[in-house]
């Protein structure tokens, strides 16, 4: 075998699953019409790992805002621990930031991510645990941490998302926060308590969820409410808070994709892929 065929073959294994065949591309996909007296500055366009965000005057006056998820399998090819000469300078300026002192957060971290081999693992791991283990509560008038929120076990999707943050920043992954709306036609779409926050002019609540930095496929966003390396079509980034007379209107919304569940958590398919690396000149084959 050529060296060049040698490199050329790999081991694909989707999720776990031997021999697996990578699934057909398919997007969720949903329309909103922004509203405001600068919409344009309200919504920013993004283009990440399966996650768009395409703005569009159609009328030259109007902004819709189109969100689409692919749901195709994520390569599942960066390596946790994280190497940081991998990183741009943008994730290892993140890294590079100091975390409070906490001896809790720290063995904390550590057991989540033993035995991750990952960085998407990784994600999944800690994405699953603050999703079961820390109740949804809804925002206060107290600012909330990481360690306040697992301290007291509770937290709203700021709480989750800057524990989630943490939990996986001391395990030298980089991440950071998005904000955004999280989309609903009514109040019924939302889930528990969070139906309180509905508000009708912005279509949904605002929403706070996280994106983490894997070499060869950019920033990848989580949901610590529930969903690891993939969000939805009714997240919709924000470059900061809404401004004054922010609006969103639901133009249309396609089928949600069907995620694969982990340990009670919804996450994007992974594509294991292990290059076959040729053997130096003269060395023996098995």
């Amino acid at each position: 075998m050529t060296p060049a065929l040698a490199l050329a073959l790999a081991l694909v294994l989707l999720s776990g699953e031997s021999q697996a065949a990578p699934r057909p591309r398919t997007v969720e996909s949903a329309r909103y019409l922004v509203n405001g007296p600068e919409p344009w500055k309200a919504v920013r366009p993004v283009e990440g790992a399966g996650y768009r965000v395409v703005l569009s005057s159609p009328d030259g006056r109007a902004l819709v805002a189109t969100v689409e998820i692919d749901g195709s399998p994520l390569r599942d090819s960066a390596p946790w621990p994280v190497d940081p000469r991998t990183l741009p300078v943008e994730a290892r300026e993140i890294l590079a930031e100091p975390l409070p002192a906490d001896d809790e957060l720290e063995a904390l971290s550590r057991m989540l991510l033993r035995g991750a081999t990952t960085e998407l693992e990784a994600v999944e791991r800690v994405v699953t645990w603050v999703a079961q283990r820390i109740r949804y509560d809804l925002p206060g008038l107290l600012s909330e941490s990481a360690a306040s929120c697992h301290r007291s076990r509770r937290g709203s999707c700021v709480g989750r998302s800057l524990l989630a943050a943490d939990l996986l920043r001391r395990g030298g992954v980089p991440v950071r926060q998005v904000t955004g709306i999280l989309t609903a036609r009514d109040a019924s779409e939302l889930t528990g308590n969070s139906q309180e926050l509905f508000n009708d002019g912005i279509s949904g609540v605002r929403h706070r969820w996280i994106e983490v930095f894997v070499p060869g496929l950019g920033w990848v966003p989580s949901d610590p409410g529930g969903l690891a390396n993939t969000v939805t079509a009714r997240h919709l980034a924000l470059p900061g808070a809404p401004p004054d007379g922010f609006g969103l209107t639901v133009l249309s919304r396609g089928p949600a994709l069907v995620r694969r569940a982990h340990d009670g958590t919804l996450s994007r398919p992974r594509l294991r892929v292990v290059e076959a690396v040729d053997l130096p000149p003269g060395a023996e084959r098995p």
